[in-house]
């Protein structure tokens, strides 16, 4: 086996371990004496593919790996990724296509696309409503940590908007944990009435970006399998373009 086979099946190996990975990794699953897999990882260490760190014992992606992913991240924005994804989505199954963004507690469209399914309400870019009336909302406060969860439903302007309601947070905290658990969220005749939509969220790490995506279409439309095949398609792509950020909140998503 080459020096290029090799890296390359390391590289891989840390994709399919989802992290750092130790010699015995490298041993175990590429099937090299432990004399020939020391080596070349000191190899690599030495060309900036990997990095050791020493306290966990682990080798991870090393500088020159994150410059290539720094350069790739600038090349094809997260916007123009999920941009292009969205469309291909819209095309297929002939549905509208909303990307939006968190706006301190609301959701802000940025970009339409239209299907062929003709919506009885449009949302049009520029236009805003709560985070959490939304299924694109669900998707995003989803990727916040639980402190920052709480801190957002007990803002003032949300708690204006549910009017003090703490039963009613903790239904909206409840369907944002079961957008953790699922990967998706869900909206039938909520903010924009006669019309169902199915969301994900998108991250960059690197900026710090993140955008949620859906596909909106007649409520007459929302049954229980239909539902479920937009969500596997909004998942598999954001899957895809998780690979492509580095966004581990949605990689790690069942």
């Amino acid at each position: 086996m080459s020096m290029l086979d090799t890296t390359a099946h390391i590289l891989k190996l840390m994709v399919t371990l989802k992290g750092g990975i130790r010699i015995s990794d490298v041993i175990a699953h590429l099937g090299m004496p432990k004399s020939t897999a020391s080596r070349v990882m000191n190899q690599l260490v030495s060309y900036g593919y990997i990095e050791k760190d020493d306290a966990k014992g682990v080798f991870l992606p090393g500088p020159l790996m994150v410059a290539v992913s720094q350069l790739i991240n600038r090349q094809a924005p997260l916007s123009d990724l999920v941009d292009n994804a969205l469309r291909s989505l819209c095309e297929q199954t002939g549905y509208t296509g909303y990307i939006s963004m968190l706006d301190s507690q609301e959701i802000l469209v940025l970009r339409v696309i239209h299907g062929r399914q003709t919506l009885p309400i449009v949302t049009w870019p520029g236009s805003r409503s709560p985070a959490w009336g939304t299924s694109t909302g669900r998707a995003l406060l989803a990727r916040l940590s639980d402190t920052e969860l709480q801190a957002f439903f007990h803002s003032p302007t949300v708690a204006a908007q549910l009017n003090g309601g703490s039963h009613q947070i903790d239904k909206l905290v409840a369907a944002v944990n079961r957008t953790r658990k699922e990967g998706f969220a869900s909206a039938i005749n909520e903010s924009v009435a006669d019309t169902a939509s199915v969301s994900c969220a998108i991250g960059d790490p690197t900026t710090h970006e993140a955008v949620a995506f859906c596909l909106s279409f007649p409520q007459t439309l929302a049954q229980p399998q239909e539902l479920q095949r937009i969500a596997a398609l909004l998942k598999e792509t954001a899957l895809l373009i998780a690979e492509k950020t580095g966004d581990t909140l949605v990689s790690h998503q069942p």
